[in-house]
């Protein structure tokens, strides 16, 4: 382990050029320790081709000096000024060793997007690379170039990335990596933007609303999105067909909203300012308690102030699908869904909750998934929230009567390893049993899966996912606060 921490102490750079072409540049933090461990391993090889009766696999050559070496076809290394060079073939091999000697003066070092990104690194950087994406596309078209096609609900989420994804020149990424800490981060230029996209990138004065966090958080998302401008420019940001099938939209919406449309009548009333969050459920507020203990979630949908009377037309809608569900369930022969309200901190809720069995199940006898949901809706000050179960939408008015700042950026998604690590523990036995079935292991190997999953998930701790939208730089970051090992 010292002998590689001394080979490798000052750094590795690893270059890809046109034509297939790349080297690797490892620079030793003890540059004689290089001399010896290189003349070593010559040795070991020839030794080892003697011991089987077979040729030197050790080719050498001088250039300008320098002693090159091939072991094998197709590489070519030598020690260039104490640093190991090895390359895809002697000529490219020839090619660096000129370079070195001869100091050109173009190269990527003069590039000013390479300079600006490198004077950005920190001291806690393990790793980062800079790729001309411009280059890649004019070697290879199609392998580096999105395709003009993407899936329309893609488009609608990820539109203002993906065109940047298009349309960029280059793309930086770094990896930073301590003891309590490992983080990612791609950044990439922004190009111009048509009307047709701004209802992906919040103005100078908005972002993101801040991830809400209640008990038992499993994932939370922040997201800016203007859906009312998105639905306005349709026709711009996708293909015809997708843009026609939209229209079955506002057929919908007129069933469910009053014979609204569906652009100015039900996404105009809503702001840009949306949130997923998806949390434990405690089993002692289920009745029955399922055998599959699913998380909740919720939506939380922020209301223009001079629309906040469309929430009535939300809970009308809410009670509608209610209606048809049950309509559903009497085909089935499934147990309806009970419609009441309750209040707390003076917001009333309207929920929903499947009629529970007439008599108390069996101890052998399942209990259905579905007694996991109590759909249920509330509005909070400016906040809609349509929650899979009254639990979650009681921790969430509470939440949102202290709401937390705005979040820097277009989109912020944070996840509880340990939250997620509990609900495989919750439902261990299940997804043993499961394990089982699907990839044909026996118990022993199916828990030591389940466990190493549960594991996996509790050490990476907690996850935190930045998206900025700038005139100049679209820039992610991902970043893990890893948990102790247990």
């Amino acid at each position: 382990e010292q002998g590689v921490r001394d080979l490798t102490g000052g750094g590795l750079i690893f270059a890809v050029e046109a034509n297939d072409r790349a080297f690797l540049v490892v620079t030793p933090s003890d540059p004689e320790f290089l001399t010896r461990a290189h003349d070593r391993i010559l040795e070991m090889a020839r030794k080892n081709a003697a011991d089987h009766d077979r040729p030197d696999p050790i080719k050498s050559d001088v250039y300008r000096g320098i002693v090159g070496y091939n072991i094998a076809p197709g590489e070519a290394h030598a020690i260039v000024d104490g640093r190991l060079v090895v390359a895809s073939g002697s000529k490219l091999l020839k090619a660096v060793i000129d370079r070195a000697l001869d100091r050109p003066e173009r190269s990527i070092l003069d590039n000013k997007d390479w300079q600006t990104r490198q004077q950005e690194l920190t001291p806690e950087t393990l790793a980062w690379g800079f790729a001309r994406l411009d280059l890649l596309r004019s070697l290879d078209k199609p392998q580096f170039t999105v395709p003009e096609k993407v899936n329309p609900l893609a488009t609608i989420l990820f539109g203002s990335w993906i065109e940047t994804f298009k349309r960029a020149n280059w793309v930086s990424a770094s990896l930073t990596w301590t003891e309590g800490r490992l983080g990612g981060e791609l950044i990439l230029p922004s190009p111009p933007i048509s009307d047709a996209y701004k209802g992906y990138i919040p103005p100078e004065s908005s972002t993101a609303p801040a991830p809400l966090n209640p008990p038992g958080m499993i994932a939370s998302v922040g997201l800016w999105r203007d859906l009312s401008a998105l639905w306005d420019a349709r026709d711009a940001l996708l293909p015809p067909e997708a843009a026609q099938g939209l229209a079955k939209l506002d057929t919908a919406a007129g069933t469910f909203f009053g014979g609204r449309d569906f652009g100015n009548g039900v996404l105009g009333p809503l702001g840009s300012d949306w949130r997923l969050i998806v949390a434990q459920q405690d089993p002692a507020t289920l009745k029955p308690v399922p055998d599959l203990k699913l998380p909740a979630f919720a939506l939380v949908i922020d209301m223009k102030p001079e629309h906040k009377g469309f929430v009535n037309r939300l809970q009308a809608a809410f009670q509608t699908v209610v209606g048809l569900a049950n309509l559903s369930s009497a085909q089935t022969k499934a147990p309806p869904l009970l419609l009441g309200s309750e209040t707390i901190d003076d917001v009333t809720i309207n929920t929903a909750r499947f009629l529970p069995p007439e008599t108390a199940p069996a101890n052998d006898e399942p209990v259905h998934q579905r007694h996991n949901f109590s759909p249920s809706t509330a509005l909070v000050n400016d906040h809609f929230v349509l929650s899979s179960s009254l639990g979650l939408a009681k921790d969430l008015i509470k939440a949102l009567k202290n709401p937390p700042k705005p979040a820097d950026g277009t989109l912020v998604v944070e996840a509880e390893g340990a939250e997620l690590a509990n609900l495989i523990d919750r439902n261990h036995g299940r997804l043993i049993a499961q394990n089982m079935l699907k990839k044909g292991n026996d118990r022993a190997k199916a828990a030591a899966n389940v466990d190493f999953l549960g594991q996996l998930v509790r050490t990476l701790g907690h996850a935190r996912l930045t998206a900025q939208d700038r005139p100049d730089l679209t820039r992610f970051r991902l970043n893990f606060d890893l948990g102790a090992l247990r």
